[in-house]
């Protein structure tokens, strides 16, 4: 519905789609759910090459950006992300899931790759967007006897945001197969 598409009350310009950016976007998957519920993309940020050609396809006119690293940093190097970039309403990303697998060494967070959660996490400091959606394996869940996940609530928690989080399996939703992952979705609470 509308209250879908459309701002909450008190937050953006007060009318017009919901924007979003989008963290290890991959081929695109996330944007596709959120563009057919009405969202527009304002930027997306990804690594592989292939990914980056499929989804220059069909989000031509999006800022593109293939490091995530580099895009974290970037107040460091050239003052606030809002001096180049515009704040989303919504900042959506499937951190990389290589440490937290159960199939892994379960480096967990402090693993290369599942680490870069607190890349995303200094971007929605910098940004600070209204709402904050990720995806993970449910080895996150678990991972360092539960405190990897802990980790992230808490992150999160501490910059005013709060949510709900689930484990959904693709089988239920059309896919021919097992692929389970936890999603969470928080928002940032309002206060005076």
């Amino acid at each position: 519905g509308d209250e879908i598409r459309t701002r909450p009350p008190g937050g953006g310009d007060g009318g017009g789609p919901m924007t979003y950016g989008s963290l290890f976007a991959g081929a695109g998957g996330g944007d596709i759910g959120l563009e057919r519920a009405g969202f527009r993309p304002l930027w997306q940020v990804e690594c592989d090459a292939q990914a980056n050609a499929v989804r220059r396809r069909h989000w031509p006119d999006c800022v593109h950006v293939r490091d995530v690293c580099w895009f974290s940093r970037w107040p460091k190097r050239f003052g606030s992300w809002l001096d180049r970039y515009e704040r989303p309403d919504v900042i959506i990303g499937g951190f990389p899931c290589q440490d937290l697998s159960v199939a892994g060494k379960r480096a967990g967070l402090a693993g290369n790759r599942s680490g870069m959660w607190w890349q995303m996490l200094r971007i929605i400091t910098g940004m600070r967007p209204d709402y904050v959606i990720w995806e993970n394996v449910p080895g996150l869940l678990s991972s360092d006897d539960g405190r990897d996940f802990g980790r992230v609530l808490r992150g999160l928690a501490d910059l005013g945001y709060f949510g709900a989080w689930r484990v959904l399996d693709a089988r239920f939703f059309g896919v021919p197969q097992r692929r389970r992952r936890v999603f969470g979705v928080f928002a940032r609470g309002r206060t005076g």
